[in-house]
C-alpha cells in the first residue's frame, strides 16, 4: 500500500475545462468557447489521469511527487499529456519524446518547490500565528532553486521551442505555463537566460490559432497553475502549517 505524504492535501480531481492552461491548449486547436470545451472536455478527457506518466505516480515515501502538495502538477502533466495524445501534440520521434519528459520532470521539480515555499515557507518561520505572509522570503529561497534549474531547461531548448523552429508540442504549452507563473510570483525570473525569454516571445506571438488565445481576456488574467500566494495552508492541520523545509 503506498505511503501518504502527511502533508500533502486532497483538493479534488482537476476540472480539466477549468483550467487555464487547457483552456489555452484547447482554443489552440481551434476548440473554442467555454461551452464547447466543456463538452470537448467531458468527451476526451475525462479519463485524462490515464496519461499520468509513470514516473508521476505514487509509489511509496520516495516517490517524486511527495511535495507535490495539492497534486495540481502531477494532474497538470496529464491533462497536457491527454490532449497531446487527442490533438496530435506529441512528438513521433522518441528522442523529441524523450526530451519532452526531461522537461516535464525539472517542471515538477520546479513548481513543487514554488509551492512548498509559498504554502509552507512564506509564513514567517518564527511566527507562531503563521499569518505573516513573507513573499520576499520564498521569492529568494525560490530563485536560489531555480536559478540552478535554468541551464537544464535551456540545453532541452532546441531554439525557439523544444523541437527546434517548428509547431509547439504539448511539453512547449507545459513550459510556457509555468515559465508564466514563477514570472508573475519571481518577476524578471528567468530575464538573465536569453533562451528561455526568447521562447517566451516566441511563444506567445506564433502564428497558428494560439494567437487567438493570447488576445483574450482570459489569457491575461490569473495563474495557468497555481497562485503566487497561499492557497492550501487553510486546508492543512495547524500543526502542518508551521514548520520549515532545509
Amino acid at each position: 500500500m503506498p505511503s501518504k505524504n502527511p502533508e500533502q492535501v486532497d483538493t479534488g480531481l482537476m476540472e480539466p475545462h477549468k483550467s487555464k492552461l487547457v483552456k489555452m491548449m484547447l482554443t489552440s486547436r481551434m476548440q473554442i468557447g467555454e461551452e464547447n470545451q466543456k463538452i470537448v472536455c467531458g468527451l476526451r478527457l475525462s479519463n485524462f489521469m490515464d496519461h499520468c506518466p509513470e514516473w508521476c505516480k505514487t509509489k511509496d515515501d520516495t516517490s517524486k511527487n511527495w511535495m507535490d502538495l495539492d497534486n495540481k502538477m502531477t494532474e497538470t502533466i496529464a491533462v497536457v499529456r491527454a490532449i497531446g495524445v487527442e490533438w496530435f501534440l506529441i512528438p513521433d520521434d522518441p528522442d523529441q519524446f524523450k526530451k519532452c519528459e526531461e522537461i516535464e520532470k525539472i517542471l515538477f521539480s520546479i513548481m513543487n518547490t514554488m509551492v512548498y515555499l509559498i504554502n509552507k515557507i512564506c509564513f514567517a518561520p518564527n511566527s507562531t500565528e503563521c499569518q505573516s505572509f513573507d513573499a520576499e522570503y520564498a521569492r529568494t529561497r525560490f530563485m536560489k532553486k531555480f536559478e540552478p534549474k535554468t541551464k537544464a531547461i535551456e540545453d532541452l531548448l532546441e531554439g525557439p521551442f523544444i523541437m527546434g523552429d517548428t509547431l509547439p508540442v504539448y511539453a512547449d504549452y507545459l513550459l510556457y505555463a509555468c515559465l508564466y507563473d514563477i514570472n508573475i510570483f519571481c518577476p524578471g525570473a528567468y530575464d538573465k537566460s536569453a533562451k528561455m525569454s526568447d521562447f517566451m516571445e516566441k511563444f506567445h506571438s506564433y502564428p497558428s490559432p494560439i494567437r487567438r488565445w493570447f488576445k483574450s481576456n482570459e489569457s491575461k488574467e490569473g495563474e495557468y497553475i497555481r497562485p503566487p500566494v497561499p492557497h492550501i495552508m487553510e486546508l492543512l492541520p495547524e500543526e502542518m502549517g508551521q514548520g520549515d523545509i532545509h
